[in-house]
Order: C-alpha cells, then sequence, then structure tokens
C-alpha cells in the first residue's frame, strides 16, 4: 500500500476538545481542522493525482467530505495551473454505494458487501473512492474489486477518516498487491465517531465537526434491540 507523498505530514492530531452537544463527548477534529485537510488533500490531488478523471464518491458517508474536496481541488487547479503547466481536466462524479453496516457499531467480517457501481463507464479509466472512513477496509476492498472488474486501469483512495486499528489483514494485503495509492484526512481513534457525514443510525451527519459519540447512547440503543 503506498501512500500519496506528504499525506503523513498534512495529518493533524487529535483535539479533544469539549463540545455544547448532548450526545457528543468530545470533539476530535473541528469545522477548522476539516477546511486545512481539505486544501492539503486537493494539493496532493493536483500535484499526484492529475490523470485520475473519475471519482467516485462512497455515499451515504461521504457526502459533505467529498462535495467540499471536489469543489477545493478545482479551486486549486484553478490557482496552480501555471506552475502545472497543464489545462483543467473535467473530473467525472459519479457515486458508489456500499452495504455492510446497517444500524450498527462493527463491521462484520464476514459479511459480504453489497456494492453498487457509479452509473459511469469507468472502463480504461483511472479511478479514485472518496470515501467517509477507511474500518476494516473491507468496504474499500469489495468496491476497488469491483471498480477493476469493470475494466478500471487503476484506483485510488481518499478518505476522511482512517481507524487503522480495526484494519481487516486480508484488506491490508489487497491494498499491498495493487500497490494502491492511499490519503487520508485524519487519523481515527478506536472511538465511534460521528459528524461531517459519518453517521450512528442515520443521524449526526450534519455535524460540523467530528466527535465521539457518548458511548452510553450506543448502550441505550443496543438495548432496545
Amino acid at each position: 500500500m503506498s501512500r500519496i507523498p506528504d499525506a503523513d505530514d498534512v495529518t493533524p492530531k487529535v483535539a479533544g476538545v469539549p463540545v455544547d452537544d448532548p450526545d457528543v463527548s468530545s470533539v476530535l477534529y473541528d469545522a477548522n481542522m476539516i477546511e486545512g485537510a481539505l486544501e492539503q488533500l486537493a494539493a496532493l490531488v493536483v500535484s499526484h493525482l492529475g490523470d485520475f478523471e473519475v471519482f467516485v464518491p462512497v455515499t451515504t458517508g461521504a457526502m459533505m467530505f467529498a462535495s467540499d474536496l471536489v469543489r477545493s481541488v478545482y479551486t486549486m487547479e484553478r490557482m496552480l495551473r501555471e506552475e502545472l503547466r497543464r489545462g483543467y481536466k473535467r473530473m467525472v462524479i459519479s457515486c458508489a454505494t456500499c452495504a455492510s453496516y446497517g444500524a450498527g457499531t462493527t463491521s462484520d467480517a464476514n459479511a459480504e458487501v453489497e456494492v453498487r457501481l457509479p452509473s459511469c463507464d469507468v472502463k480504461g479509466k483511472r479511478v479514485c473512492i472518496l470515501e467517509d472512513i477507511i474500518d476494516t477496509g473491507r468496504t474499500v476492498m469489495a468496491l476497488t474489486k469491483a471498480l477493476y472488474a469493470a475494466g478500471a486501469e487503476e484506483v485510488a483512495l481518499i478518505a476522511l477518516m482512517d481507524k487503522s486499528a480495526r484494519r481487516d489483514a486480508e484488506a491490508t494485503k489487497y491494498f499491498e498487491e495493487k500497490n494502491m495509492k492511499i490519503a487520508c484526512a485524519f487519523m481515527c481513534p478506536d472511538e465511534f465517531v460521528v459528524g461531517y457525514g459519518l453517521d450512528y443510525g442515520g443521524r449526526y451527519r450534519e455535524l460540523p465537526f467530528i466527535g465521539v459519540l457518548k458511548p452510553e447512547l450506543i448502550a441505550a440503543s443496543a438495548e432496545k434491540k
């Protein structure tokens, strides 16, 4: 697995700032940190993924991240066009859906991931997946395999969060075999996080920050099932 150059250098550390939200115990990354990370990721896309023309947000979780990132990429491309000595290449943006979590808090390593590919043609194209979080990595692996099966020339990944502590060995091996380019905005502790597209049971996506959901809410929800 090969990371895009300098990706680790732009990863902020956990903030742990208290927040006045009854369901969130602390903020890991606030709106300003997210904005700064997006600018850095946009620079990486423009500088190192210039040949990638199809960008595939994974709905619903990546909707906010993907929307903000592709707009930032456009701005960065226009700013750097003279230095890059190339014209602006219009990206194709088409969503994919992957189902594996449901309303739970963990990914089942034995569950089959249901993938619905983007509607655009990816044959012979370089494709970049835009994901909210890499957890076990099995969802990204399933989508990557499906894109290659559909004829993609190369598949890369940009994610908002990387929860590497939970990475599945099979997924890690697959990414390494594919020499897959991977960049992430933030490292995620082994906590259940919500906000900026990340949810619990479809809720909390609207939060303008990424925070830790209070454990008692997860426990209470589990008791009701």
